[in-house]
């Protein structure tokens, strides 16, 4: 027999069964003699048969409107990015932890948001996380009227139903500037995410306040896309000027590697003789000894642990309001930076 062909029906012929009686064996909390479960089984194991997952859940959601289907949707953008990629992979294990499986969607933009949640939705799912993005005041409203929560990480809507949970963005990019500029620098500059990026403004909006305060003012702005190749290429534009920065903050780890990369192995600078770099993430690569990288770190464990009950909760308990947590971010400092005076 063509394995997947194989059908309940097959494994109740086989069993000498009714078909809902195989439904109820593969349900550990249905009524069903234990002798009967187990010729069901045996039946089972000799044809192969293992039940759809998704379709039971599915259609126990539908039909029976309390039924949770125990699946969550989790929506991410730049899964290149390894602090997203490290990101989902313990979100996924939190969730699924507490009982509840993951159906990952990855999009390339914000504008696919909407698609991916709109198809989520099709499988009943109990909740869905968004990574980095937000989605629109339509889907949400469609959400919360389905009874379905909707939490963003490292976004943050307050105009909607939604919860999140974040970093303090704006408070990360003062604990930079106020570093450099202990540090003496006076040529700073700055290499934001996305112009369009939410993160990414209030890193750069926190920075230049700072800057301000004592002062200064920016030095040199360019815009990469998160990537590593967009840092370098940042790197080449910021340095190939006659009067060069003497710090630079990045609005992502990997975009400062990308900007270390180019300075130390296509200009022959020295890090930080030359100039001071700053990240943000604190990925594991800003730890490696070939890097060193200074960064602002997000407690991403208690962040996710965060979001995770947030979820959780939701789900269990609908009528529960919205929540918002906010994360203060820590500066590791590492070679990559010249030291204040009072610091060395």
């Amino acid at each position: 027999m063509d394995r997947k062909a194989i059908t309940s029906y097959d494994v109740a012929r086989l069993a000498g069964v009714s078909q809902s009686a195989v439904s109820r064996a593969f349900s550990p909390e249905a009524s069903i003699s234990e002798a009967t479960r187990a010729r069901v089984m045996n039946a089972a194991r000799e044809l192969g048969y293992q039940p759809n997952a998704i379709a039971r859940s599915m259609s126990s959601a539908r039909n029976e409107p309390q039924q949770k289907s125990g699946m969550v949707g989790l929506i991410v953008t730049r899964m290149q990015d390894p602090f997203f990629a490290n990101t989902v992979a313990e979100l996924s294990r939190n969730i699924q932890a507490k009982g509840w499986q993951i159906l990952l969607f990855t999009v390339e933009s914000q504008e696919e948001v909407d698609a991916a949640l709109t198809t989520l939705m099709r499988y009943k799912i109990d909740g869905v996380v968004i990574l980095s993005a937000i989605l629109s005041g339509r889907m949400a409203a469609a959400c919360h009227a389905s009874g379905i929560p909707v939490i963003l990480y490292n976004r943050s809507a307050a105009e909607l139903p939604v919860s999140s949970v974040q970093i303090e963005n704006r408070e990360g990019g003062r604990l930079a500037a106020d570093f450099l500029i202990e540090g003496g620098h006076e040529r700073i500059a700055f290499v934001a995410g996305d112009d369009a990026d939410s993160t990414s403004r209030l890193r750069e909006e926190g920075f230049v306040e700072r800057l301000v305060t004592a002062g200064k003012k920016l030095f040199l702005r360019e815009t990469g896309d998160y990537t590593f190749v967009s840092g370098r290429e940042a790197g080449l534009r910021l340095f190939s000027r006659q009067e060069r920065p003497d710090a630079v903050f990045c609005a992502s780890d990997v975009m400062s590697l990308g900007v270390l990369h180019t300075a130390r192995h296509e200009l022959n600078l020295d890090v930080p003789r030359d100039f001071s770099l700053i990240g943000f993430d604190d990925i594991p690569a800003a730890d490696w000894p070939g890097h060193q990288l200074t960064s602002i770190r997000q407690p991403v464990h208690r962040m996710i642990r965060e979001a995770t009950d947030i979820l959780i909760e939701m789900m269990e308990n609908p009528d529960r309001s919205p929540r918002t947590r906010r994360f203060s971010g820590t500066l590791i400092v590492r070679g990559s930076c010249r030291l204040p005076a009072k610091a060395v």
